[in-house]
């Protein structure tokens, strides 16, 4: 069996080429042209990498019609919503696109008959701008930024493709975290930072919004999940989170508390600098269906995430090329 992982070098990437080349998967990677993969490949050593720029539409359509590969995984594309805000028009080409292109690949390898089976990773910033929570499948979409009305449009041309016949899904994801979670990331910056204070290495930890909250859960979790996915009968969507909320404050105060250190907000500065003009409203998903149909469950508590992560941040500080492993 052979699974084509896009942004394959990311956290979710990571994660997923660990778990599949454990059970045996031939995995391709697929990385932006000159993207550096050398930590990637400590972790993954097996992964076959492969540069392509998911803006080139003809160069992806291709590259799956060689391959042919019995699963693909979409977690590549712009993340951040700042970069998408700025840059509208390549975050729909590149996140919207690239979907495009996949989908007409596998309409023509299933006149093959090849069986491809695809899955998404789509976002729960699709509810941006929904006064409901939480949410589940069922929730109206409502999009705000560029970027959740990007994966909004691909959710939509996952339904059409499933109603032409193909096993298209789409992972609705919430925030999900780890270690290897990008440094861009406020749950990493915040590790790092609480690392290097605890070691006397940073005086303050500098971020924007603090009176924020988000639904933050595991990310080798949401991986399974969506393995899950791709493993059922029929094809669906499922919205992946945890179900709670949880304030930013809150974060800050575990991952300070892993670092041995208790009166944390005179070390915590809220710079103008790096809020954030939009930010979505109470953002929780419903993942009943994943639970009931997927048997699909998480592992670890918000306070194991916060804990796991500046440890590893700690670790890194003794020996910069230590690896982690998940517990």
């Amino acid at each position: 069996m052979q699974a084509l992982i896009t942004g394959v070098a990311g956290q979710d990437g990571t994660l997923l080429s660990q778990q599949l080349l454990a059970d045996g998967f031939d995995v391709v990677g697929l990385v932006k042209p000159g993207h550096d993969t050398a930590t990637f490949l400590r972790y993954a050593p097996k992964t076959r990498i492969l540069e392509c720029d998911l803006a080139d539409p003809v160069a992806l359509e291709q590259l799956i019609l060689d391959l042919a590969p019995d699963q693909i995984y979409n977690l590549g594309g712009i993340s951040s919503l700042a970069e998408a805000a700025a840059h509208p028009e390549v975050t729909q080409r590149v996140n919207v696109g690239a979907v495009e292109s996949i989908l007409a690949a596998m309409k023509q390898l299933a006149r093959r008959h090849s069986d491809v089976r695809f899955v998404q990773a789509a976002s729960g910033t699709v509810f941006e701008g929904i006064e409901v929570s939480p949410q589940d499948e069922r929730t109206p979409r409502c999009p705000i930024t560029p970027y959740g009305i990007g994966k909004a449009a691909t959710l939509e041309l996952i339904d059409q493709a499933r109603a032409d016949g193909l096993f298209a899904t789409a992972a609705i994801l919430y925030n999900h975290e780890s270690p290897l979670r990008g440094e861009g990331f406020v749950t990493r910056r915040i590790t790092r930072a609480v690392a290097r204070i605890a070691a006397g290495q940073q005086e303050f930890l500098e971020l924007g919004n603090l009176d924020v909250s988000r639904d933050w859960g595991w990310a080798p979790d949401y991986v399974r999940a969506m393995r899950l996915m791709l493993g059922s009968e029929v094809p669906h969507d499922y919205v992946l989170g945890t179900g709670e909320s949880r304030e930013l404050t809150e974060f800050i105060a575990l991952a300070f508390k892993a670092a041995g250190i208790d009166h944390w907000q005179p070390l915590v500065r809220s710079s103008d600098d790096r809020r954030r003009h939009t930010d979505p409203a109470l953002l929780r998903g419903d993942s009943s269906r994943a639970y009931a149909e997927l048997g699909w469950r998480h592992t670890k508590s918000f306070e194991d995430i916060a804990r796991s992560m500046v440890k590893y941040d700690q670790l890194l500080l003794d020996d910069p090329t230590a690896l982690w492993h998940e517990a």
